[in-house]
């Protein structure tokens, strides 16, 4: 056997996610990788970086956020086609939305795309932002104690993700 065929890659294996678009790809950081299954990456992007050791983390340069060990993405439409284009050898399920703060989210969608929302403490608080609906004092002394939730009828990305984040620290 020659010498170079101990080092000859195995043509089934690919670089990471991470070292794809921080590395080959340039322009991208990947935050946040690790070993939970449940575990949220945020995805910053700036054109004018091309090395992630200058990247200056803001909040204006997150595009996505990888959930599920990297198997879903929930991304901006303005990123979209790029981020697809830069990962299209994985195996990726893209969630686009217009924007990370709009309540557009709900619980059935999550529900058929996210293992684990279950697990989210789920209460509908339009009670108290709607005059016509009647005010639930026993929902309310549970909101009240500072429980963590999300209300399932709407919610935004932000708030998914803190979740998320509370519940996995």
């Amino acid at each position: 056997m020659k010498l170079t065929n101990l080092f000859k890659r195995n043509s089934s294996s690919k670089i990471s996610l991470c070292g794809k678009l921080e590395y080959v790809i340039g322009n991208y950081f990947l935050s946040g990788s690790g070993g939970c299954s449940h575990e949220i990456e945020t995805l910053y992007y700036d054109s004018t970086v091309k090395s992630h050791d200058s990247f200056l983390l803001s909040k204006d340069k997150v595009i996505a956020f990888f959930l599920q060990n990297e198997s879903i993405v929930i991304v901006r439409n303005d990123m979209l086609n790029m981020l697809k284009e830069d990962t299209k050898e994985y195996d990726v399920k893209f969630i686009p939305v217009e924007n990370f703060d709009a309540e557009i989210l709900t619980r059935e969608a999550v529900e058929s795309w996210l293992n684990g929302a279950k697990d989210i403490k789920w209460i509908d608080d339009d009670f108290m932002n709607d005059e016509e609906i009647e005010f639930d004092f026993a929902t309310f002394e549970t909101i009240d104690s500072g429980i963590t939730y999300l209300n399932p009828k709407h919610f935004s990305v932000k708030q998914l993700i803190s979740i998320l984040n509370a519940e996995y620290e």
